[in-house]
């Protein structure tokens, strides 16, 4: 069944969210937000705001193999579920992870074309990105263990399960390499990050981050907006087929991180139905996710209203946002750095390993 992603997908990401917030009875706290602003520093704000686009001190000979980096990157932008067992197993976090798989792609010049992406295994995803396939556990026999399959190891199947997938719409469509078809989509796509996003949502499944909820679509659709984000970042100033000049309406890219943080903030209050997803241990269901990221997306864009409008005619906080005023793409950058800094890192994390887009 062919995928149709709404046309106006940046306004049904954000009207859909709402919706979705409200039905799921999470509040927007408006004292919340002000206090947010109020206490947002220019110092902070100007250190947490900027991104680099994921630009890596590697050498590329060609455009296409950089941007087939960056798009493999995203299109894999997942794992956050099997955080605990990827810092056991390598000191390293879900994201940490998928760069250093890519990476090893590249510096061992394994190829990551089509044809390689369709029949890649679940054994060679393990040994790339660092992934424990298995582990030694005891059994009814004394003295004797037996090797079992990870808990990591799911996270290479849903790997593997994405580039199989990949690589073979690929061949579909006759393109070499997952960045020649990000190419052309930009060239497509004529300056418009939503018609760019659009593009891939249609193409390929792990893009496809929807879902039904209380019988309604929920489009949140994060690692599309987010590359689009990521590559206008990246190659704007450079090159003209991704100077996406409407990705200043792009909503946020809703993961886990930046609700927990909006929680925590006291900007989300979550009923008595979603307070045990934000307590360590507790496992957090895929409609439950959803209604999450769907409140950060919402809140967000709330928060970014604010902070350009004010109230009653009056500017909330003291921070200067630039010509543009705050974009909820700074806004997402901005959140998502500074919940890696001490303070905020051991914060718990809602956490849902039944999931291929975050």
């Amino acid at each position: 069944m062919t995928f149709a992603c709404p046309t106006n997908l940046y306004e049904s990401v954000n009207q859909s969210s709402k919706e979705c917030r409200e039905s799921s009875n999470i509040q927007l706290d408006q004292a919340g937000i002000d206090r947010f602003l109020t206490e947002l520093t220019q110092e902070s704000w100007d250190k947490h705001s900027v991104a680099n686009g994921m630009s890596f001190p590697l050498r590329f000979e060609t455009l296409e193999q950089e941007v087939n980096i960056l798009s493999l990157i995203d299109i894999l932008n997942t794992g956050h579920g099997f955080r605990k067992e990827l810092h056991e197993d390598s000191d390293r976090g879900a994201f940490e992870t998928i760069v250093f798989g890519i990476m090893s792609f590249h510096i061992s010049s394994s190829p990551t074309n089509a044809e390689a992406l369709a029949k890649i295994t679940g054994w060679e995803v393990g040994e790339h990105f660092g992934i424990t396939m298995q582990k030694d556990a005891p059994s009814e026999l004394a003295h004797v263990t037996l090797s079992k399959p990870s808990i990591a190891s799911k996270l290479a199947g849903q790997i593997q399960g994405v580039l199989n997938e990949t690589g073979s719409i690929l061949k579909k469509e006759k393109f070499e390499t997952l960045g020649a078809f990000v190419i052309d989509a930009a060239k497509k796509a004529n300056g418009s990050g939503e018609a760019f996003s659009r593009i891939l949502i249609n193409t390929f499944p792990a893009f496809q981050d929807t879902c039904v909820i209380d019988s309604k679509n929920v489009y949140v659709f994060k690692k599309a907006l987010l590359l689009a984000s990521s590559l206008e970042r990246r190659f704007a100033a450079t090159e003209s087929i991704f100077k996406f000049t409407d990705i200043q309406n792009s909503p946020i890219f809703a993961d886990n991180v930046i609700p927990t943080m909006m929680v925590y903030l006291g900007i989300l209050g979550l009923p008595e139905t979603l307070k045990h997803t934000m307590q360590e241990g507790e496992a957090t269901s895929v409609e439950e996710s959803y209604r999450l990221r769907a409140a950060a997306i919402d809140g967000c864009r709330e928060i970014v209203e604010v902070a350009n409008k004010g109230r009653d005619g009056k500017k909330v906080g003291s921070v200067d946002f630039g010509a543009k005023g705050m974009l909820a793409v700074d806004l997402d950058v901005y959140l998502w750095r500074v919940a890696k800094e001490p303070r905020y890192r051991k914060i718990p994390r809602f956490a849902c390993k039944d999931t291929i887009f975050f």
